[in-house]
């Protein structure tokens, strides 16, 4: 299936082949042009759909942050990887997580049904919540309640 996903038009949209080298080499001089002028950070929309492979030639070839703009020496731009997951596939995830954090779509799920009283859920089992419900862990999770797909029926909307 992940092949299929990563080397295929999802819903009929159009994709570029990060496999070949000019891509690549386009994708990492217009990261490193933000870089350089004070972007510290990206958001990677739909990174399962992309090799783990491609992403870290990529990010391997960021430049560090600009001191003469405050950044400390040695500083990487901070990736958010959105990967749409409800559970049941999170060894998808592994491969991601060296370069950055994941989004971590099912606390909104969980935080709904929590103060909702759903799927036998009460607020007194916050006591216990993290990990161990099944979340990615926190070192590699970017944890929202809403977000833009959310909001459009993606995901958990």
């Amino acid at each position: 299936m992940l092949f299929q996903l990563r080397n295929c038009r999802l819903l009929g949209l159009n994709d570029i082949n990060q496999r070949r080298a000019n891509v690549r080499d386009a994708i990492v001089e217009f990261l490193n042009r933000l870089i350089s002028y004070g972007v510290a950070g990206f958001r990677v929309d739909a990174a399962k759909l992309m090799w783990p492979e491609d992403l870290e030639f990529i990010f391997g070839q960021l430049r560090d942050l600009p001191v003469d703009q405050g950044f400390p020496g040695g500083s990487k731009a901070f990736i958010v990887q959105e990967i749409i997951s409800l559970g049941g596939d999170e060894e998808d995830m592994i491969p991601y997580f060296q370069f950055g954090r994941v989004t971590e779509f099912k606390v909104g799920v969980y935080y709904g049904d929590l103060f909702r009283g759903w799927n036998g859920q009460q607020l007194r089992f916050m006591r216990t919540f993290g990990p161990d419900w099944g979340f990615i862990p926190d070192e590699n999770a970017l944890v929202f309640v809403d977000n833009h797909d959310n909001q459009r029926g993606h995901g958990a909307g």
